[in-house]
């Protein structure tokens, strides 16, 4: 598998841009990321095109990251392009302190990105951290993880990070700059073998393991996007959404059996307000419930899996279901599937599951769904606490009811990061629930 040319790669993404005013560039400084700016800056400004503006995330973790970001501000400014510095404040988690530092990243580039109306934020992964990033999900058994880094993928579901050097090597980037007279910083952290991503790195692989690499999660990625183009059908023909609580499911012949296993999956993710698909192990009790094998009903990804005469009913379990206190004027995610946004001015309120008040069932449910399925399913759904002591019992109002409070539904599993792949499997899970589709890419 040849490897793209920068000017190939910046060429062919420019091309495909929807018409733009704004993009931001992710620019730590580094070769991959300085090169990316460059190339942009170069070409944009021969042939015309969106305002670039560079934002640079200083992270704290070093005494050199501020000098490091105005080493950066300084090279935006002798191009005259915009730059912005943001902050990584706070206390810095003891465990975990990559991927903590890689989600804050996010956080504030896309904050930035907002702040001046960007369409995209640019990020520089290059093919070498295609292959790193799918050496760690092999090792990890992530399976269908496998498909690697997307080139866009939608952040928080109103910015999208666009990958447009994939296919380039790093080496090939930094000798744009050498050629161009470009210096560049390097991170110390980057030869850091206590970090997973290091030691994956310095492991390598030659050339043509890479290139079997690549060309496999290739086929898997196609594989996958074929998967989603059937799941879609299966979830806008056969799927029903019953009081934004229970889904509904045809029991299938044996031939679409695994179309009908990726769904019930799916939504016991959805429901159960988890970021993950269930794991292999749960997968296999899937498979078994929906062919007729094993116990008729199961608790997974925090939903039960309920199968009944000619159906399958997917609803979240009443367990783990987390009370927090919403300040006025507040907004929060509650349980991984309610965005709650308070419109109180001064009360804060405290927000439960409905328990056994039969008051939560929403109106309108067939008569034909199982009475339990609905009692089960009516308990885990969010409601208002009033009320403590003896002489002020506790009562629960429907959150869902309250004219205080929107109430709006959360995918914790694709709401944060979404792969454009998935896209139109987020799709039909947004029309299920009565919500918009998810924004296309700028591409």
């Amino acid at each position: 598998m040849s490897d793209v040319q920068p000017e190939v790669a910046i060429d062919a993404f420019v091309s495909r841009l929807r018409p733009s005013k704004t993009l931001c560039v992710a620019v730590s400084g580094g070769s991959d990321s300085t090169a990316l700016l460059h190339l942009l800056d170069k070409h944009l400004k021969s042939s015309g095109g969106p305002r670039l503006v560079a934002v640079t995330v200083d992270h704290g973790l070093r005494a050199s990251s501020s000098g490091e970001a105005e080493q950066v501000a300084a090279f935006c400014s002798s191009r005259d392009i915009k730059h912005i510095t943001m902050q990584w404040t706070g206390e810095k988690p003891a465990s975990g302190l990559q991927d903590a530092a890689r989600n804050a990243r996010y956080e504030l580039l896309r904050e930035a990105a907002l702040s001046v109306g960007a369409a995209a934020i640019l990020s520089a992964h290059t093919r070498d951290d295609q292959l790193e990033t799918i050496r760690m999900r092999q090792r990890r058994g992530m399976g269908r993880g496998l498909s690697g880094m997307a080139e866009a993928v939608l952040f928080r579901r109103d910015t999208w990070i666009l990958r447009p050097l994939l296919k380039v090597t790093r080496n090939a980037l930094r000798g744009v700059l050498e050629r161009d007279g470009i210096g560049w910083i390097d991170d110390p952290s980057n030869e850091d073998r206590r970090f997973e991503r290091v030691r994956v790195r310095k492991e390598g692989g030659g050339p043509q393991v890479d290139d079997e690499l690549l060309s496999m999660v290739e086929a898997i990625a196609e594989a996958r996007r074929k998967d989603g183009q059937r799941l879609s059908r299966f979830l806008h023909d056969d799927v029903v959404i019953h009081g934004d609580m229970i889904a509904e499911l045809p029991l299938v012949p044996e031939g679409l059996s695994d179309v009908l296993q990726q769904a019930v999956a799916l939504l016991a993710a959805l429901l159960g307000g988890r970021a993950y698909l269930p794991g292999s192990r749960s997968q296999d009790q899937i498979a078994r419930l929906v062919t007729g094998g094993g116990p008729p009903r199961v608790n997974l990804s925090r939903s039960v899996i309920d199968r009944r005469a000619r159906r399958v009913f997917v609803y979240r379990e009443r367990r783990s279901i987390p009370t927090i206190r919403l300040p006025a004027g507040g907004e929060a995610v509650w349980d991984g599937r309610y965005r709650l946004v308070s419109h109180y001015k001064r009360r804060s309120v405290e927000i439960g599951p409905a328990d056994g008040d039969s008051g939560q069932v929403p109106p309108d449910l067939p008569d034909n769904l199982p009475r339990g399925v609905i009692s089960r399913a009516a308990r885990a759904q969010p409601a208002i606490i009033t009320g403590s002591g003896a002489t002020q019992p506790e009562r629960r109002q429907a959150a869902f009811r309250s004219r205080f409070l929107s109430l709006s539904r959360h995918f914790t599993h694709f709401d944060l990061f979404l792969p454009d792949f998935e896209r139109s499997v987020a799709d039909e899970c947004a029309a299920l629930f009565g919500l918009p589709p998810y924004p296309e890419p700028p591409l």
